[in-house]
Order: C-alpha cells, then sequence, then structure tokens
C-alpha cells in the first residue's frame, strides 16, 4: 500500500538543505542556551489535522508562542518558583487525582483489558463488515420492548433456523420476522461495519463468520439475533501503537460491567487489608453535635475543626484516626469542592470515600507508579503548567492597571473604529396575521386615520400595543423584508402590507438615527479589557526579549514545515 506520507526524492533532498542550513537536526524544534527542544514535543500538542488549512505564517505564529512558552518556563524554573509552597500544594494536589487514574487503569483496566485481547481488536478492526440480520425480541431484555417470553422467541428463532436451512431467502424472511424497525423495509440490511460498532456477543459472532455464512442464534441486550454475513473487505488503519487508545477505549465500553466488577472487588480487599473499620459510636456522637450546631453549610474539615471534635471516627492500618487525618486529607481542595453532609448516612459514605481514596493512592505509590515514565511526564507537565502561570502572573500581569487617562484616551484613539453604534431606524408598525384584515388596514391609513391609534387597537405584537406600535430602534439586517423596506422610507413615509414570519407588517418610519459613537460610559468595561491585553501582549514581547539577550534562543522553523508538509502528503 502507497504511504500517504510519500515525498518526491526532490522534495527530501529540498529539506535536507533547509536543515543542513539552519543548523540543527530535523528533530529538533529550537534550542535555548544550547539545550534541545524536540520537535515533537510541539507537534504532539499540534497534530498535523490541526494545521491542515493554516499557511507557514500561521504555523510559525505557533512555533514563537511555543518556544517563548518553553523559555519562561526554564527561567521560571531556574528562579525556583517549583518549589514556592502554593505550587507545590497544587502539584501534590494534582499528582493524587493523577494516582486515581492511574490505579484504575493499571490495575483495573489493565488486568480486564490485556495487551493481547487489544491485538486481537486490532486485528479485527482492519475489516469492515456487510451483513443481514433477524431480530426477535422478548420480554425482560435491557434494550427490548417485547411482552412475549423468551421461549416463545427461541422458538420463533428455531423456525427461522429451519426455513434458512430448506432453501428460503434470509432477506426475505428478515422482511417477514425481525423486529428491527429498519429492517422491515429493507430486508435486515446493516451495511457496512467495523469492529466497535455493535454490542460485543453481535460483532463477536459477525466477525467470526466467512461471507455467505450464516449464523447460529445469537442473543444480545436486543433480543435473539440470526446474522448472515454477505461481503467482508480491509480498510486503512495506523499501526498497533498508534490505535492502541481508541481500542482501549472501545474496549471499556464493551467491559463496563466487568471492569465495575473489578473495581469494587479490588476496592473491597484495598480496605479489608486496612482493617477499615468505622467507628458508629462516635460518628453519631459527632452528628449529634453538628445537628444542634449553626454549622449546617459548612464543609467538613470546618465542621470538625468548630466543633473541635478530637475522638476516633474510624480504624485503618491499626490506626484509630478522625480529625487530623481528614483535615489534611482536605486541606488541597476549594471550600466548593469540600463534601457537606445532612445525615449521618452521608457521612458515613463521605468518610468512606475518602478513605478509598487514600487507600487507591497509597496502592499506587507502594507500587512505583510515580516512577513510571508516563505518570512523571504527566506530572511534569502539570508542573510546567503551574510554574509558567506563576511567571506569568509575576512578571507580566502585575501592575497592569490603565489609568483613567489612558482608558479615556485609548477610547477616543479607537472610538470611530471599536466603539461605534450603526445606524438605526425606528418604526412604528401594526402587524396582523390576516392578510385581508391587513390590507383594510393600509386602505383605512390611506384614507387618513392614523397609524398609531389602528396599532393600538389591531397590532398582534404584544410588546408593542402599549405604545401604540413603536418597535425599538433597530440596526439593518433585523425584520426580514420589513427592516429592509424600513431603511429605504423617509421619515413619516408608510409602507406595506409587507410579509414578515407568520403575518403581515405595515409600518412608517419614525426617524433614523444616524451612527454615532457609543458613550465611554457604556464601553468602559471593554476598553479596559482591551487596553489591558495590549499592555499585556507589549510586557510578553518585552519580558521576551530581554530575557533572550541572557538565553540564546535558536528556532528550526524547516523541520516543523518538512513535518507537517509530509504529514498532508505535499
Amino acid at each position: 500500500m502507497k504511504s500517504r506520507f510519500a515525498m518526491p526524492l526532490f522534495a527530501l533532498g529540498a529539506l535536507v538543505l533547509l536543515f543542513s542550513c539552519s543548523g540543527l537536526d530535523n528533530d529538533t524544534l529550537a534550542t535555548l542556551d544550547g539545550k534541545p527542544v524536540l520537535l515533537e514535543k510541539f507537534t504532539a500538542q499540534n497534530p498535523a489535522a490541526r494545521f491542515a488549512d493554516k499557511d507557514q505564517e500561521y504555523i510559525d505564529s505557533k512555533i514563537d508562542d511555543f518556544v517563548r512558552k518553553a523559555l519562561f518556563v526554564q527561567v521560571a524554573l531556574e528562579r525556583g518558583l517549583d518549589k514556592n509552597p502554593e505550587i507545590q500544594a497544587k502539584k501534590t494536589a494534582t499528582e493524587r487525582r493523577q494516582m486515581l487514574q492511574y490505579v484504575y487503569n493499571r490495575a483495573i483496566v489493565d488486568a480486564v483489558i490485556s495487551e493481547e485481547a487489544l491485538l486481537a481488536s486490532y486485528n479485527r478492526s482492519g475489516k469492515e463488515l456487510k451483513a443481514r440480520h433477524i431480530l426477535v425480541q422478548f420480554a425482560g431484555g435491557p434494550r427490548s420492548r417485547s411482552d412475549r417470553s423468551k421461549f416463545d422467541a427461541r422458538t420463533i428463532m428455531d423456525e427461522i433456523k429451519k426455513r434458512l436451512a430448506g432453501g428460503e431467502n434470509f432477506e426475505a424472511l428478515a422482511k417477514e420476522f425481525t423486529e428491527d424497525p429498519s429492517g422491515k423495509e429493507n430486508g435486515g440490511d446493516l451495511g457496512w461495519f467495523s469492529w466497535g460498532r455493535m454490542v460485543g456477543p453481535f460483532q463477536d459472532a459477525a466477525f467470526a463468520l466467512e461471507p455467505g455464512e450464516t449464523s447460529d442464534v445469537v442473543e444480545t441486550d436486543f433480543g435473539f439475533h440470526i446474522i448472515k454475513l454477505e461481503a467482508a473487505r480491509d480498510i486503512e488503519r495506523g499501526s498497533f501503537e498508534d490505535e492502541k487508545e481508541n481500542l482501549k477505549n472501545q474496549a471499556r465500553k464493551e467491559k463496563g460491567q466487568e471492569l465495575t466488577q473489578k473495581a469494587n472487588a479490588f476496592l473491597a480487599a484495598q480496605k479489608q487489608a486496612a482493617g477499615f473499620d468505622m467507628n458508629t459510636d462516635n460518628i453519631h456522637e459527632f452528628f449529634l453535635l453538628f445537628d444542634k450546631s449553626p454549622l449546617k453549610q459548612a464543609p467538613l474539615d470546618a465542621v470538625f475543626t468548630e466543633l473541635n471534635f478530637t475522638a476516633p471516627v474510624f480504624t485503618l492500618n491499626g490506626e484509630e484516626l478522625g480529625k487530623d487525618w481528614i483535615v489534611n486529607q482536605l486541606k488541597s481542595l476549594d471550600d466548593g469542592q469540600k463534601p457537606r453532609f445532612k445525615s449521618e448516612n452521608q457521612l458515613m459514605t463521605i468518610f468512606e470515600q475518602l478513605v478509598t481514596q487514600a487507600l487507591i493512592v497509597d496502592f499506587g505509590y507502594a507500587n512505583k507508579y510515580d516512577q513510571e515514565p508516563a505518570f512523571a511526564s504527566d506530572i511534569d507537565k502539570v508542573l510546567e503548567r503551574y510554574v509558567y502561570d506563576a511567571f506569568i502572573d509575576s512578571e507580566i500581569n502585575q501592575n497592569l492597571d490603565p489609568t483613567e487617562e489612558e482608558l479615556t484616551g485609548f477610547y477616543e484613539a479607537n472610538k470611530s473604529a471599536k466603539y461605534m453604534d450603526k445606524k438605526k431606524v425606528q418604526v412604528r408598525e401594526v402587524f396582523v396575521k390576516d392578510s385581508l384584515l391587513a390590507v383594510d388596514l393600509k386602505k383605512r391609513i390611506d384614507a387618513g386615520e392614523e397609524l398609531e391609534k389602528l396599532a393600538a387597537m389591531y397590532t398582534e405584537r404584544k410588546a408593542t400595543k402599549d405604545k401604540q406600535g413603536e418597535l425599538p430602534p433597530f440596526q439593518e439586517g433585523r425584520y426580514g423584508m420589513m427592516g429592509k423596506k424600513a431603511f429605504s422610507l423617509k421619515p413619516d413615509e408608510i409602507a406595506g402590507p409587507i410579509k414578515l414570519g407568520n403575518g403581515y407588517s405595515i409600518i412608517k418610519l419614525e426617524k433614523i438615527i444616524p451612527e454615532a459613537a457609543k458613550p465611554y460610559s457604556r464601553v468602559k468595561g471593554r476598553v479596559r479589557t482591551e487596553i489591558v491585553s495590549e499592555l499585556r501582549t507589549k510586557r510578553t514581547e518585552s519580558v521576551y526579549a530581554e530575557l533572550k539577550k541572557d538565553h540564546p534562543v535558536k528556532i528550526n522553523y524547516a523541520a516543523a514545515h518538512a513535518f507537517y508538509a509530509a504529514a498532508s502528503g505535499k
């Protein structure tokens, strides 16, 4: 198969020339102080699809942003911002959350979804099938709508099998028997489908068939099926490693019940091994104190602290634990995230959840998951984000408070470009849904009756009835043909009836409101936002320029251009 990444030899030669001129190899996007920033780090965050319709100037701007951020992170780390207690606390909290997911993936998902199973799914995913099926439902199936007994449904399927064995046409039998709504019309035709599109037992049976073969009776959540495979074809896909995560996500959906059972068994084993046991007497005493206190809306750690309840509420790993352990577990959470409770049962559930999370995290560290490259890499990215944010706050965002003089000056300088109210018109209207009534009203207006009085009597636009049909001023583009006509009138001119939605509009132009600048008081907030954005951009460029004097930066744009050109087949 021809690779979609293939490039003409002359193009490869040109790229070699570009790389040699840049002084950097084709795996290096940039160097900071001579240290490489790998191209794959940039392309991992910016897949080729993101730049499919973008020119090189756009790609270069994203490279510049990426390299600038990398330099800011490097300088932040050199200055020790990663040692800041607040950042360390945020990192620890994130690491614990990450560990919860990591343990689930390693101890639960990997145990249920093996590498061999994923490889088998991958091998099947290279094929598409074209099949028909006959569905007969029965009562009790999770996705069945039938009140037929399972025995009766199986009897029908056995009859269908017998008739198929006798040579009857599958499509005709599907039209006669299937309870798949679309199958009645198309003879059970499912079209082409790939692995992962059908429920587990159905696809297992379908992918085990050869073209022309018919399955035995297959049971799924929908009912009983008989499947006939009509054709199979190969489809293009990525490598196993490229497709692995998608395959795993699909397997999670298919094995949801098994994963839940495995997770429950794992958690039960952890709690049993740790000797977790609640002290219900002390929990009851704590709840009684809480119930009599004014702390009903307070988070759990604040309740413990305010009540100064020091008796243990559960046993874990041979220790009797309570207030200090719980407050410590919750200290990294914002108040909005901290648990609150209304009943004693809710309180015990919270204790169990806190203990369960702590045991999972301890299990992860005991098994040294934090030392695995994938976990460590994720935490490094988190730390980089935190130190970058801290650097921006300290070096860029400090003292970005424009004076009133600067705000008004910015407003005056940009008034005509940014803060104009477009030309508007104000009309008075009679709107009715009856076309004959609309024609009659127009004749009465032409004969001298006032539109204002007729609007008060007849208009069906409720919002304007008390205002004698007066509509709020509007810009071009509103009210369809009526609005278009309004902008062609002169003051006091009348037009209509004009078809508008489900009715008819007769209008009189009251006045034209020319384009004018919006008052400063109305746009002050927007002015401040825009001037601060400009100041932030200028300061960012200034800080970057200063840092580059002591931290030489060299960027290899050609490497990125080559990567995205190859990915697009250019």
